[in-house]
């Protein structure tokens, strides 16, 4: 087996209600002022080696998958590490529907969301492990009662591939898809980045709610990776955040990947892996 290594960072939206499938959005901020304006950038390494590069919206949008053939593992959600483990238990993503607003269904709309990332296999976990934070109100900074004290920021997916099998990036919106090849390890970095990293980004999870709350709730204070962050700043690192009561729509793929098995064929036979 090798490994794909996805990490997510800055803006990332994870779609997690369905236990087999997970969606990771990306949010446009096309009304903030051009420093807080986020762009998608997707960076694929091997060894340290940069292989593709993808870059703004106009490359990233729309629905996009990774599938592996002949047939990659379940998707799972990391719920323990050991002690000397890098990644964190992936319920620490903060969900904003069920941790922030458990008593009021909120009307997310995920087609909001630019470009929609789809993953069917994968171990999903956390990093940047974040203590003592507050939740608080946007513009009052009243404390949120039942937010949880202890997050993550970011967020990672471990995908496996057979030695003898490979996987598929597929851009339905005409992008040049990427081959990642069994046998070799891949780093991936998805981000939604702005030129302002340090400051109060995490209110553009609202641009997804259009309905009117009583509040905005918004991390404050803590101390992540052993550095307090003081309170009232509030200039994290654009932070990763789940709604996990969404219902999304699944892209219907099958006629699209039914070529790529005998594409995969091709490429050996004419020596593209070994």
């Amino acid at each position: 087996m090798s490994t794909i290594r996805i990490l997510f960072d800055d803006l990332c939206a994870f779609f997690t209600k369905y236990p087999d499938h997970l969606m990771v959005g990306m949010i446009p901020t096309d009304d903030a002022a051009p420093e807080h304006r986020h762009q998608p950038h997707i960076v694929i390494r091997q060894a340290g080696v940069v292989l593709r590069e993808y870059q703004g919206f106009d490359a990233v949008n729309g629905d996009i998958s990774l599938r592996v053939f002949p047939q990659g593992g379940p998707l799972v959600r990391l719920d323990a590490v050991s002690a000397d483990d890098r990644r964190k238990p992936a319920a620490l993503l903060v969900d904003i529907e069920n941790d922030l607003y458990p008593d009021q269904p909120l009307a997310v709309e995920p087609q909001r969301c630019r470009a929609r990332f789809h993953f069917e296999s994968g171990t999903l976990y956390t990093t940047k492990h974040l203590t003592g934070v507050q939740f608080v109100d946007m513009e009052t900074a009243e404390p949120c009662p039942h937010a949880p004290s202890d997050i993550s920021l970011d967020a990672g997916l471990d995908v496996e591939v057979p030695a003898d099998g490979y996987a598929v990036l597929h851009f339905r919106n005409g992008t040049e898809d990427f081959i990642f090849r069994g046998g070799r390890d891949y780093e991936v970095e998805i981000v939604n980045r702005a030129e302002a990293v340090y400051a109060d980004h995490f209110k553009y999870y609202y641009n997804l709610v259009p309905q009117t709350l009583a509040h905005h709730w918004v991390p404050n204070g803590g101390v992540i990776t052993g550095q307090p962050m003081p309170a009232g700043s509030r200039a994290y690192p654009c932070d990763s955040a789940a709604f996990g009561n969404v219902d999304y729509a699944f892209p219907d793929e099958a006629a699209e990947f039914a070529g790529w098995p005998a594409f995969w064929n091709l490429l050996n036979w004419l020596g593209g892996q070994k």
